[in-house]
């Protein structure tokens, strides 16, 4: 087995795929359904859509990193209208940025040929020109706007929302109490898949969508996996990997190639998780300002997960370490796993991620290298596993 065909294991990747196909193919015909695909950072959920959307045929995708595209209403607008444009007109790469400025929007009437999808684009110039423009209006138009081309083309527009949890920022305008309410879900011509890593939040809000979570591998996924990296993988080597992964993908490919260099998992993986620049030190620290700045709000916060980076405590033991009353920590505990981070078991708490708890652990006890460590320090370090 190739080291391609594992990769296509790890996400199982046919499943999503086959099932985003029969999706577009309903909505050719009329009848699809808004699909979200859920789950953790680096879990596969953008190449996949990516995929999808190279591959389907008879409609405009559209594809939007929302941590990416401007998220004040005024630019936002622009851009998304820009973003819808681009794909329906098939413009080059060298193109993308000019259809992100109104002036060279409003230059394109004669070849978007739709009177209404114009209009609004004339609607977003005509708010932009007012002291106090209608900050809803603007972000309705946006939305609208592919609908009415949809109508007036015969086109339909599959629009991809990557790092959905973004739009939400739009919420923080005055004018704006509510933005998935502006937003028509059931537009005949304009089907909607959504990517998140903010797993609570997106299925509290996606009514209207079919959710789908992706989760880490079962172990037999991760041997299929480690063995189309590692060639002539031992079981005990397929365990350790697996152990250190807690079946994570990305981390599960990571430790698996550095394993090749230099024939020991756990240094393999200590190497990447504590040296700076490395694979999976990056993830963490990604994933960590990721989960930190969604729960920004109290100072407590990263006080209270170096604690549970460290033992798996009840509410109790917790407010106890950190010097605060049961209620304060319990308030501080939800916010945390509102966000996805800090999960609750049997009225433990513990990290979602194990790779992110055991990175938080060691970095916070100062394994933290600019460069490889030696092999003593990689020891010390391997007994905190």
């Amino acid at each position: 087995m190739n080291c391609l065909a594992g990769k296509e294991a790890f996400v199982r990747r046919k499943y999503y795929l086959d099932l985003l196909d029969k999706n577009t193919d309903s909505f050719r015909k009329g009848a699809a359904k808004n699909i979200a695909l859920l789950g953790p950072r680096k879990s596969g959920k953008t190449s996949i859509v990516k995929e999808h959307l190279k591959n389907a045929k008879d409609i405009v995708p559209v594809y939007i990193d929302l941590e990416k595209i401007s998220l004040n209403p005024e630019n936002f607008s622009i851009e998304f209208i820009g973003n819808v444009v681009f794909h329906y007109l098939k413009k080059p790469l060298k193109e993308y940025k000019k259809c992100l400025i109104l002036e060279h929007l409003l230059k394109l009437e004669n070849e978007l040929k739709s009177k209404s999808a114009f209009s609004l684009i004339k609607t977003v110039e005509n708010e932009l020109l007012k002291i106090k423009p209608n900050q809803k209006l603007l972000v309705e138009s946006a939305f609208k706007f592919a609908e009415a081309l949809g109508k007036e083309s015969g086109k339909k527009f599959l629009i991809v929302l990557d790092n959905f949890e973004n739009l939400l920022d739009l919420n923080n305008f005055s004018q704006i109490k509510d933005i998935l309410s502006i937003i028509n879900f059931k537009a005949e011509n304009v089907s909607y898949i959504a990517a998140s890593s903010s797993i609570k939040q997106s299925l509290h809000l996606l009514k209207n969508f079919e959710c789908y979570e992706i989760k880490n591998l079962e172990k037999n996924e991760a041997a299929e996996l480690i063995k189309a990296i590692i060639e002539k993988a031992e079981q005990k080597t397929i365990d350790e990997v697996f152990a250190l992964s807690s079946g994570q993908p990305l981390v599960t490919i990571l430790i698996s190639e550095k394993y090749n260099k230099i024939k020991d998992v756990k240094k393999a993986f200590l190497i990447e998780l504590l040296q700076k620049n490395n694979s999976i030190y990056d993830y963490c620290s990604e994933s960590f300002d990721y989960y930190y700045n969604r729960a920004r709000g109290q100072t407590l916060l990263k006080t209270i997960l170096k604690v549970v980076a460290n033992d798996e405590l009840r509410l109790t033991e917790i407010a106890k370490k950190i010097y605060r009353s049961a209620p304060v920590t319990k308030s501080i505990l939800e916010r945390l796993m509102e966000v996805d981070i800090i999960h609750k078991k049997d009225n433990k708490f513990y990290f979602a991620d194990n790779v992110l708890r055991l990175w938080l652990k060691l970095t916070s006890q100062g394994y933290e290298f600019d460069d490889a460590p030696d092999d003593k320090i990689l020891d010390e370090a391997a007994k905190e596993l």
